[in-house]
């Protein structure tokens, strides 16, 4: 039944997302962005203005909202640390529509990927965690703009810490893989020692699966 409710609402809300259709067919597929967006973001889709385009990405999606961009956004599709980058720690976020279990919103596992530490010689210096930014191997800018997922790249100079705790000096976070998974138990580099931001919950970018049913 829901199923064939969000397909019926489609059909009828297809005609918002013409406009963007027309300029972003990469990524907009006629109805069926629609029913994505109606799935994860049904309140904001029908009530809000806007389109299915904007929707699908969830919450906080630009730059001076202050969140990092998903890695697949940069990485060609990828939902992976890129080369350049480690694994530097990782939190949870409960109640996600991306990660079920026994039919309702499960936990989502977020992996921070560190830029490294490779223009100058010095690294840290014994001066603290992250090195300055003139040895920092990316420059800060916003994600792609041809997707919604234009948050923040190489700009958030924080650390968890749980992941490769061997590598003492990093750069900022270059951007966020994700997985239903533990990551203590997809990567021997992270300890179980766990952080949660729920406000990350409904994240999501083009290139990443969507919601579960």
């Amino acid at each position: 039944m829901s199923t064939w409710l969000v397909n019926k609402a489609g059909a009828l809300l297809s005609g918002r997302s013409k406009a963007a259709t027309a300029t972003r067919r990469g990524f907009l597929m006629g109805t069926a962005v629609v029913g994505t967006a109606l799935a994860v973001a049904p309140r904001k889709y029908v009530l809000s203005p806007g389109t299915a385009y904007n929707a699908v990405c969830g919450p906080a999606t630009g730059y001076n909202d202050g969140y990092t961009a998903f890695c697949c956004t940069i990485y060609r599709g990828v939902n992976k640390c890129p080369p350049g980058t480690f694994a530097g720690g990782w939190w949870r976020a409960d109640g996600s529509h991306y990660c079920c279990s026994g039919g309702r919103p499960g936990t989502r596992y977020y992996i921070d990927c560190q830029a490294e530490c490779t223009r100058c010689a010095s690294g840290c210096g014994g001066q603290g965690s992250f090195c300055s930014g003139s040895c920092w191997n990316c420059a800060p800018h916003a994600a792609n703009n041809g997707t919604c997922d234009r948050r923040r790249v190489c700009a958030n100079v924080f650390r968890y810490g749980q992941c490769h705790q061997e590598i003492a000096c990093s750069g900022p976070v270059a951007c966020r893989m994700v997985t239903c998974t533990p990551p203590y138990q997809l990567y021997r580099e992270c300890t179980a020692t766990s952080a949660t931001d729920d406000n990350t919950a409904q994240h999501t970018a083009p290139c990443l699966s969507g919601a579960c049913a």
